[in-house]
């Protein structure tokens, strides 16, 4: 595993750190390190949600580091852009559920990181933004589109255009943040909030996740159609029979695969 990304097991969550200080900025090898540790978490089945933090606490990531783009040509800076939506898809595509523990500033790249993940955690002092255009460039790894289906068209214009730095309460208050927590709590309620998915069935996790990912693009009609065929997939299962059995006898249900 490179030292850019450090990862730490804690029951059936794993804490994923971006370490390259001062500012954990993205190089190529750390982003090929995000790529494989969350492919390799995404294939061990007693992992069920996982965590992303920045070392330290001024910086969750200030994004790519621009000494990569100084004297870049097309061709490398492709590979580099490939190498960034390659990691951050990795996040996306995680069966489980990923939680951003935003400790400090998240700008750019570290910003489209916390955006892939499913919920963001931030302190209060944090900043985050994507200012790529403060240096000719613009966001590459889709954080135009996960900013926009976050907080709408025209903060995604403030942010994205004008350079603007969003706070914490902001954050809070426009969709771009689900917490806002003390200075130095950020991992731990994101640590608490990634183990609730330890209560829910594995199966019935994984089948709500693809429904809600596909929602925006379906009619009701047709998520109606979705939501049956996956419903109906889940009835007789092991886990369905085990949960309601649970329920039904007023104990906690146990999983297949739990530890």
């Amino acid at each position: 595993m490179s030292k850019y990304i450090v990862v730490e097991r804690l029951g059936q969550s794993a804490i994923v750190t971006i370490n390259n200080p001062p500012a954990n900025a993205w190089t190529l090898e750390s982003l090929k390190a995000l790529t494989l540790a969350m492919e390799a978490l995404d294939a061990d089945p007693g992992v069920r949600s996982v965590v992303l933090t920045g070392a330290g606490e001024r910086f969750f990531s200030a994004g790519a580091d621009l000494g990569l783009f100084a004297d870049a040509d097309r061709d490398s800076a492709a590979r580099l852009i490939d190498a960034f939506a390659a990691a951050f898809n990795s996040v996306r595509q995680f069966r489980g559920v990923t939680v951003a523990a935003v400790n400090g500033f998240a700008l750019g790249g570290g910003l489209e990181c916390a955006l892939a993940c499913d919920c963001i955690v931030i302190e209060r002092g944090a900043k985050l933004g994507l200012p790529e255009a403060s240096v000719g460039l613009i966001p590459g790894a889709g954080g135009s589109k996960a900013l926009t289906e976050r907080v709408g068209v025209p903060w995604a214009k403030r942010i994205i255009l004008g350079g603007e730095l969003v706070n914490a309460d902001t954050a809070l208050r426009i969709g771009l943040a689900e917490e806002v927590v003390d200075a130095g709590l950020a991992k731990i309620v994101a640590v608490s909030l990634a183990g609730k998915v330890a209560n829910q069935s594995r199966s019935a996790v994984l089948a709500a996740r693809r429904l809600i990912e596909v929602s925006a693009h379906n009619t009701l009609e047709r998520q109606l159609l979705l939501e049956k065929a996956a419903l109906l997939e889940l009835v007789g299962g092991d886990e369905q029979r085990e949960g309601v059995a649970a329920f039904l006898e007023k104990r906690p249900p146990s999983w297949q695969d739990d530890d």
